[in-house]
């Protein structure tokens, strides 16, 4: 049996920690265990072929495209068909919002939209713990959240921003989803929070950029774990909320300055405004030479 096994760099987040990730292709009537560990809960996604797997004493038909979830102490019993063994990955992984995913059946299907954003272990990747980290985020936004007010168009995007903003966001293909106007979503959301679409995902992105700065991780790596494809606009954004280039912020760290705010784990946007503008509101690290800056949101 082929197998490939990673084990991830440690994030030690709160809510949603992945521990290790793998693949594997099985022989036919291959026999095993889904959850091996038992320490963790483990999520397993089915790409080719067929198979069974037992959870809670029940044993579930396991085909192409789905997906299954083994909780901490389960161990799976798992057995891959004769005929169309198959092949699948899975992540390992704690965390207080891990508990969620027994919301859903045992063995469950994923929209496409979401597989398509997935990552696939096979293509190659340069931060791949925070992807996974984002891949989990969004399957537990996606298929575990609480069944929203289906009128409040507002709450429904500030919701899907709160969990998914590592993810592109589109004004239109979220509204098109909604099934209204992407115009009038934009004029009902800038009324009610006081600011666009657009600004409020970027509040948020460059706030947990912060956050990752603050852990140690690199610019580039922060820029790409928040949604940012190309670190220089995100510099020219970060500057432009906080007064200071990712860079400089990292400085400040390192020196261990007292202005630098210590930030809450899951802070309410209310909170992240208010940071915003105590960063704002600090003096300014010199330059040696100023540029105009040009900045242009990565919401569309």
């Amino acid at each position: 049996m082929r197998v490939n096994y990673q084990i991830l760099l440690k994030q030690n987040l709160q809510d949603l920690n992945p521990i290790f990730i793998g693949e594997s292709e099985c022989p036919p009537g291959y026999e095993g265990f889904a959850n091996v560990n038992g320490n963790c809960c483990v999520l397993y996604r089915i790409h080719r072929g067929c198979g069974k797997v037992r959870i809670q004493n029940i044993t579930y038909p396991v085909k192409a495209g789905q997906f299954f979830f083994i909780p901490v102490g389960e161990q799976g019993p798992m057995t891959a068909d004769k005929e169309k063994p198959w092949f699948f990955q899975w992540i390992g992984f704690t965390g207080t919002l891990a508990h969620d995913f027994l919301q859903l059946p045992p063995v469950f299907d994923v929209p496409r939209s979401i597989t398509d954003q997935m990552y696939d272990l096979r293509t190659p990747c340069e931060n791949l713990a925070s992807r996974i980290t984002s891949d989990l985020f969004l399957l537990h936004a996606t298929l575990t959240k609480s069944k929203p007010d289906r009128t409040d168009h507002v709450q429904q995007v500030v919701d899907h921003i709160t969990t998914s903003y590592m993810h592109k966001f589109s004004v239109a293909e979220f509204a098109k989803e909604l099934g209204i106007n992407a115009c009038h979503l934009s004029r009902l959301f800038t009324k009610k929070m006081g600011r666009s679409i657009q600004d409020y995902l970027l509040t948020v992105r460059i706030f947990n950029s912060k956050l990752y700065l603050n852990k140690g991780y690199s610019v580039k790596e922060a820029a790409l774990m928040c949604g940012f494809n190309d670190a220089n606009n995100f510099t020219k954004l970060f500057k432009k909320k906080t007064g200071y280039t990712p860079t400089q912020w990292k400085s400040k760290l390192a020196l261990n300055e007292d202005n630098v705010p210590p930030y809450p784990q899951r802070p309410t946007f209310s909170q992240m405004v208010s940071f915003e503008q105590t960063d704002k509101d600090r003096e300014p690290l010199v330059y040696h030479r100023k540029k105009k800056e040009s900045c242009q949101t990565e919401c569309e």
